[in-house]
């Protein structure tokens, strides 16, 4: 049985110093791929952008600067206000840089580590389902 853990975040999309833009992304997590998160990117309900990457990414990035690459994430430096996390992400042609904050980010990773613990995703993989998928070409 697969288990998920799933939330839209609102985050701000950072188009200059003291410009941004409400964006809401939704988080989505599921113990049969334990390494991995999807975020999907959200305009009028609709996902207009999806993105994969490592779950150790964002659970790094709440306290130190982590990735390198496509993905990077690190705490957000502000003056006052709440905590926040910084995610940049990036294609050969452009940056996309935004902020969650980082009270609703780690109760989201909560609730991924109660599905499956960090350190213990290996026990939750199941390597010969995806093996077939891979050599059928359908990952």
């Amino acid at each position: 049985m697969v288990s998920t853990a799933k939330r839209t975040l609102e985050m701000q999309l950072l188009l200059g110093p003291d410009e941004t833009v409400p964006v809401a992304g939704r988080f989505g997590y599921r113990s049969d791929r334990p390494y991995e998160v999807e975020v999907a990117f959200l305009s009028r309900g609709e996902a207009v952008a999806t993105w994969l990457f490592a779950r150790d990414l964002l659970l790094g990035g709440l306290c130190e600067e982590v990735g390198e690459g496509d993905v990077r994430v690190w705490p957000a430096r502000r003056a006052a206000g709440p905590r926040h996390v910084h995610i940049e992400l990036a294609t050969d042609d452009s940056v996309c840089e935004l902020t969650v904050r980082a009270t609703e980010l780690t109760a989201w990773l909560e609730q991924t580590a109660a599905i499956v613990p960090p350190g213990r995703e290996d026990r939750y993989l199941d390597m010969d389902a995806h093996l077939a998928r891979l050599l059928a070409g359908k990952c």
